[in-house]
This record gives structure tokens, C-alpha cells and sequence, in this order.
């Protein structure tokens, strides 16, 4: 199992993508435009994959963004 942890900010969510042990396997900042957020994901998919694993994410909710919850 990995963790995906989004921290969301008005521009941009700062994503960490850790295994089980705690190391990075995938940290940056993606830009809130549906093209780069789509990117991000296809990237996201393509690495569980590599790593045969799915993935939790645990999301910082904050009142705005309201559609990455949904």
C-alpha cells in the first residue's frame, strides 16, 4: 500500500507519494488547472503500477477545491 498525502493551497496542492516504510517515491507541486492535475494522476497510475500497489490518500480539507473530493 501506498500514501498519497495533498496538502491544498489556492494554486497549487503540494502532493508526497510515500510506501510503507516512509520513503518518497514521488513529491511536487502540481498546478490547479485540469490539465496538469489529470497529468499528475496519469504519472500517479503509471507508478502504482511500476510498484504492483494501490494507494490511500489522505487529503487536507479546507473548504476550497471542493471538487478534488468529490
Amino acid at each position: 500500500m501506498l500514501f498519497l498525502g495533498i496538502d491544498q493551497h489556492a494554486r497549487q496542492l503540494t502532493v508526497s507519494l510515500r510506501d510503507q516504510q516512509g520513503d518518497v517515491l514521488l513529491a511536487r507541486q502540481v498546478p490547479i488547472r485540469p490539465a496538469k492535475i489529470l497529468q499528475f494522476f496519469d504519472k500517479l497510475t503509471q507508478l502504482c503500477a511500476e510498484h504492483n500497489e494501490s494507494f490511500i490518500a489522505v487529503l487536507e480539507v479546507c473548504g476550497f477545491n471542493d471538487w478534488l473530493i468529490s
